[in-house]
Parts: structure tokens; sequence; C-alpha cells
């Protein structure tokens, strides 16, 4: 008898067979190795080369299957033509001893993969998959803590009973941040499902529940100091900064960006990092003269480190009042009383402009327009109340 060659191809379970030939005929062989299909490449016929955890897991199958090929190669090489299919399977079974080879894949596995994926096709920005990888990270600690190794299966009623507790008693984060965490890992389980992945259904039933926030917004007057204070050269930067957010009403990874190749008329027309929307920014005249002062060219810092500088300036300003603020680790509330700069940031800036220019009469739809927002829900969540405007429209109905 004649051995011709030998192959390794994946099907649609994502388990790897094992192609061979004699007097040929074809015949397979099933390795119990399981790996998923943007992982494997169809050309050389082996897992693709990868950094990290998912990487070392690739090598480890590649050795396998090279241990496969040797092994077939020495079964020929011995038996020559007496080589038969039923030789060739009993062996593979006798050396593999497949129970052991074969590697289910754990939720890290999976996660891995999901995130890979993300990066190669560009679809999340480095800002937004590293807050997928935070709570990726959580979840290892938690494993660790309990000495185990998590499964797609293993995510139950108790399980997120546990991770809900951990972030709020451990991590000290609030409901709000909270239910944004368990959105990003649900993405990622929508996405094991989507693919066929074998999940715990019990995912979908874990919920937070969405608190009215204490975000602010600048009022006019507020902006008038802002404008007008005296600031040394590095803070006289990030105050306009600051300005040119609220002048143009985009979220602070998309106005740091701001440059003449993105004006169209009298509009800025730029697609947002976070959502990929359009929006269309009236150049106003405070919104071109800072750009032309920096002469369109910002020089970008993060979020973290401006939003230090933002407090420091408002502090100046004196914006130094006490404010409450409420947060919600479930049933229990939380109230820390803090002066009013510590809770301006970056985004604010972008409330700023929504607010002030919903006051102004403009149509929600237009400012959806202006800031890439589709929802008007989303809007609204924006819109921050002027209490003193609030109080004389109430008492001129009533006195």
């Amino acid at each position: 008898m004649c051995v011709r060659f030998m192959s390794f191809f994946l099907k649609r379970n994502s388990l790897i067979y094992f192609n061979f030939w004699i007097l040929g005929i074809r015949h397979t062989y099933s390795t119990k190795i399981k790996i998923d299909r943007s992982e494997w490449d169809l050309k050389i016929q082996r897992p693709k080369a990868r950094r990290g955890e998912i990487g070392e897991h690739n090598r480890q199958i590649t050795h396998v299957l090279n241990e496969y090929q040797k092994f077939f190669d020495n079964l020929k090489a011995f038996y020559k033509e007496s080589l038969t299919k039923e030789i060739v399977k009993a062996k593979l079974d006798e050396h593999f001893q497949l129970a052991k080879v074969s590697k289910s894949l754990t939720y890290s596995d999976y996660f891995q993969i999901y995130i890979q994926q993300k990066k190669d096709s560009e679809s999340l920005q480095k800002d937004s998959w590293q807050k997928y990888t935070r709570i990726h990270t959580a979840i290892l600690e938690l494993q660790k803590k309990n000495k185990t190794t998590y499964n797609l299966s293993s995510f139950d009623v108790a399980f997120f009973n546990e991770l809900i507790t951990y972030f709020r008693k451990t991590k000290n984060i609030s409901d709000n941040t909270l239910r944004r965490k368990l959105g990003f890992f649900k993405s990622f389980l929508n996405w094991c499902v989507k693919n066929g992945y074998p999940v715990n259904a019990a995912y979908k039933d874990a919920k937070i529940k969405p608190r009215e926030t204490s975000h602010i917004a600048l009022s006019q007057a507020d902006l008038d100091i802002l404008e007008t204070i005296q600031l040394d050269k590095t803070k006289d930067y990030y105050r306009d900064l600051f300005l040119i957010g609220v002048y143009s009403g985009q979220r602070f990874s998309d106005y740091k960006r701001f440059n003449r190749k993105f004006v169209d008329g009298n509009n800025i027309v730029i697609r947002a990092k976070k959502t990929g929307q359009f929006s269309y920014i009236p150049l106003s005249k405070k919104l071109k003269r800072l750009l032309d002062k920096y002469n369109w060219t910002l020089h970008t810092i993060s979020s973290q480190k401006f939003n230090v500088h933002i407090h420091e300036i408002c502090k100046i300003a004196g914006f130094t009042e006490i404010v409450v603020r409420e947060r919600f680790f479930g049933n229990k509330k939380v109230t820390e009383e803090i002066p009013r700069y510590k809770l301006i940031a970056s985004h604010t800036a972008r409330r700023t402009f929504i607010t002030l220019t919903e006051q102004r009469g403009v149509s929600h739809s237009l400012i959806m327009k202006v800031t890439g927002i589709k929802s008007l829900k989303t809007l609204e969540n924006y819109i921050r109340i002027d209490k003193d405007r609030l109080s004389d429209a109430i008492l001129s109905a009533w006195d």
C-alpha cells in the first residue's frame, strides 16, 4: 500500500481534524482539539501566531499538530505498505491519549479571541477596548480569589451576585459605573452566543438599576468667569481646550482632534471616534478664534491629566462652593459634600453646550445634529436643570 500525504482542517464545530490518505482514499481523524475559527490559518493549516494568553494557547495546539505530523511520518516509515487506517487510528489514540491532550477553552481564552477580533477589525478604539479589559481583570481577580477557572458556563446567578458585590464593596464602584461595566461584559457574552459558544443564560437577568446622576453643567455666568480669568501659559491652554469643547459640544476624544481638514464651509464635520456618527459643528466666532489661536493644532493629553488641569482652573475661577453628591451602591446611598470644581471634567464641556443651547431655544433635533447624538433619551440625560430659571417660571405661573 502507498500513503500519499496528510493535512489538517477545521470543521464547523471548531474541532481540528487530521486527514491522511491511503491508496488515494482520504480518511479523517478527530484530534478532539477545539479552536475558534478566527484563530485558524487556512494557508498553513495551523493556529495563527498571536501574543498574550491566546498566543500561548495557539502555540500549544501548533506543537500538538506538529507532533501528529511527525508521528504519522514515523508510522509510514515503520509499516510501509502494510499501514492501514485502523492501525493509524489505533496508534494515534494510544500515543496522544486524547482525553489528556484535548484542552477545552476557558472564559479567558474566549475573551482574548474577542478582544483580538476587535483589534484586528479596528471596530474599537484603544480607550474603548481597555474598558473591556478592566472588567476582564476584575473577573480574573475573582477567579484567583476563588481558586477556580471560569468557563462560559460558570457565569450563573451566584457568579453575578458575587461580581456585583465585589465591585461595590472591594472596588468601591457605584451603581451607574457598575451598570456600564456590566454592559461591556454582556457585549462579550452576546458575542459568544452569536458565535454559538455555550453560555449560561443567567447573564441576561443580571441588571443594575440606573440612578439619576449628579453630573453638572456650567451656567453662562460660570462661562463668563472662565473666559476672563487670568492664568499662566499652561493653564491658559487647557482653559482654551475646555472652552473649545463647550463651544463645539463634542466629546474630548473628538474636539482634541480638530483640524482644518475637517472644515466644510462654515462647519466642522467630524466622525466621532466612539460611535462613528457624524457631527456638523457650526464654526462660531468664539470657536474659530480659539482654534486660530493655536493654528488649528492642539497637542494631545489624556483625559485623566486634562481633568486634573480643569479642576485646578475651576478652583482658581472660584467654583469652590460645597455641593452634595449622592452615589448608590445597591440599596446603600452614600452622600458626600465636595467643592463644585471637583465635579467639573472634560465631559462637562459637552454637557454645558447641550444645556445652554437648549435653554436658548434651539430645537433638540438640531442639537442632536451638532453633537452626533442619535436618541432623544440620550440627549435629555445631558440637559441639566437651571434651578433659578425653573423657580422663576413656576413662581411667575403661581404668584
